[in-house]
């Protein structure tokens, strides 16, 4: 098993998987049809694909990135996306690429890492295993 800095190539194939991830990601709330990570985001955040390969096939990815807020005076790591292909699912490599990240933001001197999670999403479990505690709630009615 290997992870490493995503090739072009395999960034490529990453972003054709934008609808699927997207639709799993928000648990069906958007419906895959619209980039949610632009070239704007990965700006923004200063984003970097991590890629995990089992026996030369890739498995999933992570992207991590930064960010930093008015309340803050320290930069903060952010996991943007994780997605583990359905065929690996229930194998660990989800712990493992959220572990790989969480070690590579220690290492550049990180005090704190954020991300986001719909409810609903299974996902959730993974990152409140990893020690991650909800902070606020984003809530919404149609008018």
């Amino acid at each position: 098993m290997i992870i490493k800095k995503a090739t072009k190539e395999e960034q490529q194939y990453i972003q054709s998987c934008a609808p699927i991830v997207q639709q799993e990601a928000t648990v069906g709330y958007t419906s895959g049809n619209k980039l949610m990570i632009t070239d704007e985001v990965h700006f923004f955040y200063n984003t970097e694909y991590f890629s995990l390969e089992d026996h030369g096939l890739l498995c999933g990815w992570i992207l991590v990135g930064e960010t930093r807020t008015p309340a803050e005076p320290d930069p903060i790591a952010m996991i943007l996306e994780l997605y583990v292909l359905p065929q690996y699912r229930k194998k660990g490599f989800g712990y493992i690429l959220m572990n790989y990240a969480m070690d590579l933001f220690r290492h550049r001197k990180f005090k704190k890492v954020q991300l986001n999670v719909f409810a609903g999403n299974k996902a959730k479990l993974l990152y409140e295993n990893l020690g991650f505690k909800e902070v606020s709630s984003l809530m919404e009615r149609p008018l």
